[in-house]
């Protein structure tokens, strides 16, 4: 299985805060179903995690090992909106479903 990555990050874990972010359902290369966080670091940088592990009290861990705290309430509706462009270009194309709603 080739697991998804975030673009434009060194290999080595990370610790970051993300706001304004939503949690994403893609389907990987092999077909399988992989979770993803996508929020901002800041108001005109993006990211895309790899694979959630772990979602809990805040904060997530990925497959690669990073950890992310989620500050704030998740983005709303409009927000995920208007994130749907640069979104979509880091997703490479993959269709994507909002299921934040699951994690709040």
């Amino acid at each position: 299985m080739r697991m998804l990555m975030p673009i434009g990050f060194p290999s080595a874990p990370s610790i970051a805060t993300l706001q304004r972010w939503s949690v994403l359902e893609v389907v990987d290369d092999d077909g399988s179903l992989a979770r993803l966080v996508c929020g901002l670091l800041t108001e005109t940088r993006m990211r895309i995690t790899s694979q959630i592990e772990q979602f809990e009290g805040g904060q997530v861990v990925t497959r690669s090992g990073s950890i992310y705290t989620l500050a704030g309430p998740p983005a709303t509706a409009q927000q995920f909106e208007e994130q749907r462009t640069h979104r979509e270009a880091l997703l490479a194309g993959r269709d994507a479903i909002d299921v934040t709603t699951q994690y709040v």
